[in-house]
């Protein structure tokens, strides 16, 4: 039995996402059986762009396409999720993708609640002084602050 059975690993999809991928890929080694792929999209990306000129662009014509753009940006996302899927299924985990709109901050939490996982292995990036000072509270802080389980946070290596 393993005391990581069930891994949360909530992905953006980025360089810093894929390193903590591969910590969950060391999890196998540890006797993790299940992932639960979790790919939140934020609203503001449904969002259109704002311009300068409204009559710069033809903004009906912009609206009528809206669909059409949600659809894309979904399909996109979708693809990339089952990139994963089979990545870690090919490794031998059993995989559950989720993919979902609202706040990752929230979402992440929700999930781990709901799927009792019993880590959740997230990405941080790593941020110089005056940019900790100002920050205002990250995802992965959040979720730090806010999960009911052990959060394993994969920090960006710097190159040296």
């Amino acid at each position: 039995m393993s005391i990581f059975n069930t891994v949360l690993y909530p992905t953006d999809f980025s360089d810093l996402a894929n390193v903590a991928k591969e910590y969950v890929l060391k999890l196998k080694e540890a006797n993790a059986k299940k992932v639960v792929v979790l790919h939140v999209i934020h609203p503001l990306e449904f969002s259109l762009p704002q311009f300068d000129d409204p009559f710069a662009l033809d903004v009906a014509a912009i609206y009528a396409h809206i669909p059409e753009i949600e659809k894309a940006i979904l399909d996109r996302h979708q693809e990339q999720l089952q990139q994963v899927k089979h990545e870690l299924e090919k490794a031998g985990f059993e995989v559950e993708t989720i993919m979902t709109v609202g706040d990752p901050k929230e979402e992440i939490v929700k999930t781990a609640e709901e799927k009792k996982v019993n880590v959740i292995v997230i990405g941080y990036h790593g941020k110089g002084l005056l940019e900790r000072i100002l920050e205002m509270g990250g995802t992965t802080k959040a979720v730090i602050r806010n999960a009911k389980c052990p959060v394993l946070v994969v920090k960006k290596e710097e190159h040296k």
